[in-house]
C-alpha cells in the first residue's frame, strides 16, 4: 500500500512509537512519559496535516 507523502522514516517512526507504547508501564508514569505522549500526539497531528495537504489539497 503506497500512501503519497508517507516516507520510510514515517513508517519507522510509527513502528517505534507502537513498540514504545506497548512497553510503557501505564500504572507508573513519569514526567518523561507524559512528554513522550505529547510529542507523539503532536507528531501524529502534523503527519495527518501533511498527508491531508499532499493527498487532498494538491489533487484539486
Amino acid at each position: 500500500m503506497k500512501i503519497e507523502g508517507m516516507n520510510k522514516s514515517d513508517w519507522l517512526m510509527l513502528i517505534l512509537i507502537v513498540v514504545i507504547l506497548i512497553g510503557t508501564d501505564y500504572s507508573n508514569l513519569q514526567t518523561l512519559d507524559y512528554i513522550l505522549f505529547v510529542c507523539v500526539a503532536f507528531w501524529v497531528v502534523m503527519l495527518g496535516i501533511r498527508l491531508y495537504v499532499t493527498n487532498v489539497k494538491n489533487k484539486r
